[in-house]
């Protein structure tokens, strides 16, 4: 593992306001093996990754930061995704629909409240 996803992993731990002994508990594993993750000594590995992902409800990739994109990246995509003709208006609001319902775990609230004075976002919701 790298710098990024040890910080990474201390950054999700503790936003789940869990200490590394309770995350043990939690994957039946000691809390050094914890520590020597978030300290990068250690590797996890691929079933420990799985139970960890789940645990902090999110994606392998996210966990690791796989394909990691900038918000200024994701809002030319999400441009592009708008005008694009290629993808029908109806699609495209069951495409939106399914990401509203799959982001409310990440807060979608706090997401568009960063961006709702961009006109481009006002459409989208």
């Amino acid at each position: 593992m790298d710098y990024i996803i040890t910080e990474k992993l201390k950054e999700l731990r503790k936003s789940k306001k869990i200490t590394q002994e309770q995350l043990a508990e939690k994957l039946d594993i000691s809390r050094s093996k914890v520590s020597s993750w978030e300290t990068n000594k250690r590797d996890m590995s691929i079933t420990e990754a799985i139970k960890l992902a789940n645990i902090y409800e999110v994606s392998l990739d996210n966990l690791f930061e796989i394909n990691r994109i900038t918000e200024e990246e994701y809002i030319k995509i999400s441009d592009k995704f708008l005008k694009g003709k290629d993808i029908p208006l109806k699609e495209k609001v069951k495409i939106i629909e399914l990401l509203k319902d799959t982001l409310k775990q990440n807060n979608i609230n706090e997401f568009y409240e960063n961006y709702k004075d961009d006109t481009k976002c006002d459409k989208i919701v």
